[in-house]
């Protein structure tokens, strides 16, 4: 079978232009093309939904309908997840590439022609994963927007997708939904002006049809609606950031030294003393290392690191 990666989903647009044009940042829209990804399109699982909770050994995450969201969901069986479709719930098919071969090595494959680092299987900065979506006519999700960047493929049925840039967060470490009671502090941090609650009319527009590929950026608005039954299937790619790269590869470095190994004592409790003695420490360590910084060349921290 035909090796499958970024240029053979991004087709016919090239990978050059891509990299130029919209990544990391800005979505593309791809129309079908006749015969494009059929290795896709051919699995057995890609034919109906039978075919797919027959193939499934894990549970399938149904989203519960209050909400609209797939964050809002259930764990199911495979054998109860029919039922659940039938009565318009979401279904979400985590790990598609553990059950199937083509779907994993392609996901392999956009990942390393993304040039997305991973830092090792134990702590992976990349997650990549592949994801797929049984979407029930008439249903959809909320407004929000994710910490991945997302490639879809329309697999059956349609899809229609709202797009708009995010104006209030730069590269968002976290995703967030409109009409949540609670924004990770995390995230609040990140903000420099509030979170939307809903689109411009102006807002970019796509239907997704089988064959369609879709490039939705990390930190891009979007929600979604269905006219039909829709299935598609995500490739989904944390965004590794300088300072995850940087945190990573000076750990591993500092783990080398007895000093930075000791054990971080007395840092919380009620002896005020301890916890004093414990914060000098730290700012001890803290200013033999910036001392030592700007001797330590980023090209030795990323070979350390195993990132390079």
């Amino acid at each position: 079978m035909k090796k499958i990666g970024l240029a053979e989903l991004i087709a016919p647009i090239s990978v050059e232009e891509f990299f130029n044009s919209n990544w990391p940042v800005e979505p593309l829209f791809i129309p079908a093309t006749k015969g494009k990804l059929e290795g896709i399109f051919s699995l057995p699982q890609m034919q109906d939904m039978t075919k797919i909770i027959e193939a499934r050994q894990r549970k399938v995450r149904a989203c519960l309908p209050d909400f609209d969201d797939e964050y809002s969901s259930i764990h199911l069986e495979p054998n109860d997840a029919l039922k659940a479709y039938r009565n318009n719930m979401t279904l979400v098919f985590d790990s598609m590439q553990s059950q199937d071969a083509t779907i994993a090595d392609t996901l392999k494959n956009i990942r390393m022609d993304l040039g997305l680092v991973t830092g090792g299987e134990e702590n992976d900065l990349c997650k990549a994963r592949s994801i797929a979506y049984a979407t029930p006519a008439g249903c959809g999700t909320r407004l929000h927007f994710d910490a991945n960047a997302n490639f879809i493929i329309q697999i059956k049925g349609t899809k229609t997708w709202r797009l708009a840039p995010n104006e209030s967060v730069e590269f968002p470490t976290e995703r967030f939904t409109t009409g949540s009671e609670e924004m990770s502090a995390a995230l609040e941090n990140q903000c420099h002006a509030p979170l939307i609650d809903m689109l411009d009319e102006d807002a970019m527009e796509v239907v997704m049809k089988p064959g369609c590929v879709l490039f939705v950026p990390r930190g891009y608005w979007h929600e979604t609606t269905t006219e039909e039954d829709s299935l598609s299937l995500n490739f989904t790619f944390s965004q590794p950031t300088w300072a995850d790269v940087f945190t990573k590869s000076l750990q591993e470095v500092l783990l080398r030294s007895p000093e930075w190994r000791d054990l971080a004592d007395g840092l919380e409790g009620t002896d005020q003393e301890r916890k004093e003695k414990a914060i000098a420490r730290f700012e001890f360590l803290v200013k033999n290392l910036a001392a030592d910084l700007p001797e330590i060349s980023g090209r030795v921290l990323l070979q350390e690191g195993g990132l390079i």
